[in-house]
C-alpha cells in the first residue's frame, strides 16, 4: 500500500513520464514514414507505465511485465517487415496487449489473466485510460496553495485544449485562421500547428491516464460480466449422438485418405476434379472443418449436464478423444495437401500462412485434449490458445516469409523451368526484393526479362529520417542500387502506375 508521502513522488513521477512519452510519439510518429519509430514509442510507453507502477507500490508484478514486454518485442516488427498486413495487425496486438496491461494492474499472477478479458479490452482499457486522464487532470490544481491559481490551471487546463480542437476544426474553413496557423507554423517548423500539437494532447491524454492507473489501481479490477440466469445443459442422449456423428464422418474421411495412398485419388479417376482442385480445395476446407469440430467439443464439454454418472463421463471422454485423434490426422493430412499444392505449383503467403495456421491448431487441440484428461476445460485453456496465436503471429512477424518463399520458388525453379514472375514482383513486398535481385540470374527465361524489367521501373525510397529506418526498406535500397539497373520500358512504367506494384 502507498502511503500518503509516496504519493506526491509517483504522481510527478507519472506526469513527466507521460510528457515525455506524449513529446516523444508527437515528435517521431506524426506525419512519418512507418520504421523504428513506433517500437521505440512503444518502449518508451510501456517504460512508462512500468516506473510509474513502481514508483507507486514499489514493485511490477509479472502479468504487467510480461504483456508490456511483449508488446515492445512484437512492436519491432513493425521496423522490420513491409508484408501486408503485418504492420497492421502489429499495431492492433501492441494495442491489445497494452490494454490488457492496463486493465489487469493488480493481477499477481499470469494465471489471474484469461481470454474472457480480450473481448472487453478495446471498450474497458480506452475507458479507464481517459476517465484516469481526465480525473487526473482535475485534480492537479490542489497541488497549488492560492484557489484563484488553482482555478486558472483547472481552466487553463479545460480551456486550451478546446480551443487548439477548434482551430484545428475552423482553420480549414476560414482563410483568416488559416493564414495564422501558418505563421505559427513557420515559427514552429518542426512542430507543425495545431495538428502535432492535437495529436501530442491525445497521446498525452492516452498515456497520462494509463501511469495514473499504474500508481492508482492497487487492487485487482477485472470486468465483471453479466450472469447468464440458468446453466445452458445438452443432455447425454443429445451429446452422444453429435460426437458418434462427427466422429464417424471424420473417420471415414481418414479412411479414404489412407486409401488413396494404396489407390489413385479422385484427381486420377476421372471425377472431373482436377489435381489443382483436390489440393486447394483440400487444405481449406479441412481446416475449417476441424475449427468447427473442435468448437464443437469445447461447447459440448461447458454444456455437459451435472448429473451425468462416471460411466456416461467417460464414454463422453472417449468420444473426444476420438474425434480430437481425428483431427489431428486430419490436420496432418491438410498440411500434405498444402505440400502437394505448393510441389506443383510453388510456394505463396497463403500457403504457408495457411500452414503456419494447421500447426498452431494442432497445438490447440494438443491443449484441448490435455485438458479433457485432467476432467474439465478450465479458464487457462483459453489463456493457452491466445498464447498460441499471439507465438505464431510473433514468429511469423520477424521471419522474413517473403525472403523463403522466393528461395523456395527460385530453387523450384531451377528443376522444372516454372516460375511465377507476376507473383514475384506483384504479389510479394519490398522483404523478397533482395532477394529477387541476388537471385535473378538463377531465374529461367522469359520470367527472368520481366522481372528485371519489373525491377528495373522500381523506384527507389525517398531519403528517411533516422526514426524511419526499415529494414525492409533499406535492405531492398540497397539490393536496388548494387546492379545497374536497366532503362525502365515506358510501357511497363506507365502500366506500374496505373495498376500499382508491390507493397
Amino acid at each position: 500500500m502507498t502511503s500518503p508521502t509516496d504519493q506526491p513522488r509517483s504522481t510527478k513521477i507519472a506526469w513527466m513520464c507521460a510528457i515525455i512519452t506524449a513529446a516523444l510519439g508527437a515528435t517521431i510518429l506524426f506525419s512519418a514514414e512507418p520504421g523504428i519509430n513506433w517500437p521505440i514509442w512503444v518502449a518508451a510507453a510501456s517504460g512508462s507505465l512500468i516506473l510509474a507502477r513502481y514508483s507507486a507500490v514499489g514493485r511490477v508484478e509479472a502479468p504487467l511485465l510480461i504483456l508490456c514486454t511483449w508488446a515492445t518485442i512484437l512492436s519491432f516488427g513493425f521496423a522490420l517487415t513491409r508484408t501486408d498486413p503485418f504492420p497492421f495487425l502489429i499495431i492492433l496486438s501492441d494495442a491489445m496487449l497494452l490494454g490488457l496491461a492496463v486493465i489487469t494492474l493488480g493481477a499477481e499472477r499470469w494465471a489471474d489473466l484469461s481470454a474472457r478479458l480480450l473481448p472487453a479490452v478495446p471498450f474497458l482499457a480506452p475507458f479507464r485510460v481517459f476517465g484516469a486522464s481526465a480525473q487526473e487532470v482535475a485534480v492537479a490544481p490542489r497541488s497549488v496553495s492560492s484557489p484563484r491559481s488553482r482555478a486558472l490551471i483547472r481552466g487553463g487546463l479545460i480551456t486550451v485544449p478546446l480551443v487548439i480542437v477548434l482551430i484545428a476544426l475552423l482553420a480549414s474553413a476560414d482563410p483568416i485562421i488559416s493564414w495564422g496557423t501558418d505563421r505559427i507554423t513557420s515559427w514552429l517548423p518542426d512542430w507543425s500547428f495545431p495538428s502535432r500539437v492535437v495529436f501530442f494532447l491525445f497521446l498525452f491524454a492516452l498515456t497520462l491516464g494509463a501511469n495514473a492507473l499504474g500508481i492508482r489501481q492497487l487492487a485487482l479490477r477485472l470486468p465483471r460480466y453479466p450472469t447468464v440466469p440458468g446453466r445452458v445443459s445438452i443432455g447425454m442422449t443429445e451429446q452422444r449422438m453429435v460426437l458418434w456423428s462427427a466422429a464417424v464422418i471424420l473417420w471415414l474421411f481418414v479412411a479414404l485418405q489412407i486409401s488413396y495412398l494404396v489407390h489413385p485419388p479422385p484427381a486420377a479417376l476421372g471425377t472431373g476434379v482436377t489435381f489443382a482442385e483436390f489440393a486447394r480445395r483440400g487444405f481449406g476446407e479441412l481446416s475449417f472443418a476441424v475449427t468447427i469440430v473442435g468448437a464443437i467439443i469445447i461447447i459440448l464439454e461447458f454444456a455437459r449436464p451435472a448429473d451425468l454418472t462416471a460411466h456416461d463421463r467417460a464414454t463422453l471422454r472417449r468420444l473426444d478423444f476420438a474425434l480430437l485423434i481425428a483431427l489431428e490426422l486430419i490436420l496432418v493430412m491438410a498440411f500434405r495437401r498444402v505440400l502437394l499444392y505448393e510441389e506443383a505449383y510453388g510456394f505463396t503467403d497463403a500457403r504457408v500462412f495457411a500452414q503456419a495456421y494447421m500447426i498452431a491448431m494442432a497445438l490447440a487441440l494438443a491443449a484441448l485434449a490435455w485438458e479433457i484428461w485432467r476432467g474439465s476445460i478450465s479458464v487457462s485453456f483459453g489463456r493457452r490458445v491466445a498464447e498460441l496465436a499471439l507465438g505464431a503471429f510473433t514468429v511469423l512477424v520477424f521471419w522474413n516469409s517473403q525472403a523463403w518463399i522466393l528461395n523456395k520458388n527460385i530453387d523450384r525453379a531451377r528443376e522444372t523451368g516454372k516460375f511465377d514472375a507476376h507473383y514475384a514482383t506483384v504479389g510479394m513486398s519490398r522483404d523478397a526484393i533482395p532477394t529477387l535481385v541476388n537471385r535473378r540470374a538463377e531465374i529461367p527465361l522469359p520470367q527472368r526479362d520481366t522481372v528485371e524489367a519489373d525491377l528495373a521501373c522500381d523506384r527507389l525510397p525517398g531519403p528517411r529520417r533516422w526514426f524511419e529506418w526499415n529494414r525492409s526498406v533499406s535492405a531492398a535500397d540497397k539490393a536496388l542500387r548494387s546492379w545497374n539497373r536497366p532503362p525502365c520500358p515506358e510501357a511497363r512504367d506507365f502500366e506500374r502506375r496505373t495498376v500499382g506494384y508491390g507493397n
